[in-house]
């Protein structure tokens, strides 16, 4: 848009879908399927009739939770769906053709961000463009922001037109913007902090016009010094930012493609580390340089999230009814109890345990063995979870820490196999210390719950 010249009669707008995922008509994503299925049938061995009964089964079937109930959405994609934005952006580029077709003039500009549009209309024709978009089906309707004194902000971006027409763009905030960002001080990686100074600084250098750039320079560099960066830091960032545009392979210009060496290929694996400061950058480096058979890349996680921080308004399962859990079933008769891991709903696992452990004859695992051998009876009524985790090679290595950390288990001793040596120390420091506060709070039992309140 930078350069283009604007005539007299003609206006900037922007037309905005009123919720376009809960609106989509999912009539006409099947028609629309059904139009084009001749492109779509060669990215797919599924016929026509099971394609749409899948997409159906995946658009039109969403549900979801508020508090005890569950509530079925009866009209357009859930946000976050797999093929929401998709099934979505079908339907906006289908309406776009549609308009084009309707209207008695050639749009000149349309720029679309999945529901929002940029367009420039002739001034005299904005209502009846307006009307034509609505009139497309009653569920999506629009609306419609003009330019004021030749501005006009669309997304990040702020479009202005001189008093000669022409179109320039400047880096667009919202009043109710906070400048806030990675604060400096925070405890994480120091390349993470890098990457959101320079995220920052080339969304503001590089969404406005040459002329606005230097104002840019000092609103970007007054908000990381607020976010407690260095003004040295700050300086240098900002000064070795350039406009430069990398080509699709991601190679500097003059540079020649390397030849495929599929001798050298080496698998990539993926590991979450969660970031320790003075520890983990360390770690990073040992992974990726000690291990020259696999590409390691690792990425920091970090403890402190958004989450932690506020109430939980979802709705939480009964613990019966959660799944992927390390449990603990203690015996009614002695001290021992049972540590295990389940993928299944919980009742259902402890169902199967009571189920074994009335047939004297199941060995199935060592809570049956041990009702079995000496006739005692499991409280599956007080079953607690210890630990959660849906990947299974997580759970399984979760179950066997537990299993070392807690006293009188009846579990095999094979199944702490493949701990290695490494954790001995600090399980042993754990133990101790929940054996330390177990002596002097005593057990923790609803009576010294009631004492201590």
């Amino acid at each position: 848009m930078n350069g283009q010249v604007l005539q007299e009669h003609e206006l900037m707008v922007s037309f905005d879908v009123v919720s376009l995922f809960t609106n989509v008509p999912l009539e006409v994503v099947v028609y629309l399927v059904e139009r084009h299925w001749i492109h779509i049938e060669e990215h797919t061995a599924i016929p026509l009739n099971v394609f749409l009964d899948v997409l159906e089964l995946t658009c039109m079937q969403g549900y979801f939770q508020h508090n005890d109930t569950f509530v079925r959405q009866l009209s357009g994609v859930a946000m976050g769906g797999v093929l929401s934005s998709d099934v979505a952006g079908l339907v906006m580029v289908d309406l776009l053709n549609w308009v084009a077709l309707q209207l008695p003039f050639q749009l000149r500009t349309v720029k679309r961000y999945v529901d929002d549009l940029f367009l420039i209309l002739p001034k005299t024709h904005v209502e009846d463009t307006l009307a034509i978009f609505n009139s497309y089906h009653p569920k999506l309707q629009f609306t419609c922001e003009r330019e004021m004194e030749g501005r006009l902000p669309f997304l990040d971006v702020l479009m202005i037109r001189d008093s000669s027409g022409a179109v320039s763009s400047d880096w667009y905030r919202k009043p109710s913007a906070s400048d806030r960002c990675l604060d400096f001080r925070s405890t994480h990686a120091y390349s993470m902090k890098i990457a959101c100074a320079k995220e920052l600084i080339g969304r503001a250098l590089r969404l406005c016009s040459p002329e606005y750039r230097e104002t840019n320079k000092i609103l970007v560099s007054n908000m990381l010094r607020t976010n407690g960066y260095p003004r040295s830091l700050v300086a240098r960032l900002t000064s070795e930012w350039s406009p430069r545009v990398r080509n699709i392979e991601g190679l500097s210009h003059g540079e020649a493609p390397v030849a495929a060496q599929a001798a050298q290929v080496v698998p990539t694996v993926f590991m979450g580390l969660t970031y320790i400061e003075g520890i983990s950058p360390k770690l990073k480096i040992l992974l990726q340089k000690g291990i020259s058979s696999v590409n390691i890349k690792v990425v920091f996680k970090y403890r402190n999230k958004m989450s932690r921080l506020h109430t939980r308004l979802k709705a939480s399962d009964p613990m019966q009814l959660q799944s992927g859990v390390v449990y603990k079933v203690p015996c009614r008769d002695c001290p021992t109890c049972y540590v295990g891991h389940t993928i299944s709903y919980l009742k259902v696992r402890m169902a199967r345990h009571n189920r074994d452990c009335r047939n004297e004859h199941d060995e199935g695992t060592m809570l049956s063995q041990h009702a079995n051998e000496t006739g005692h009876v499991f409280d599956f009524e007080r079953v607690s979870i210890e630990d959660r985790e849906l990947k299974r090679g997580r759970r399984e290595f979760k179950e066997k820490l537990h299993i070392m950390l807690t006293e009188n288990t009846c579990n095999k001793k094979t199944d702490v196999n493949g701990i290695s040596s490494v954790y001995a120390g600090v399980l042993a420091d754990i133990k101790a210390a929940r054996t330390c506060n177990l002596v002097r709070n005593g057990p923790h039992t609803p009576e010294n719950i009631e004492h201590e309140t």
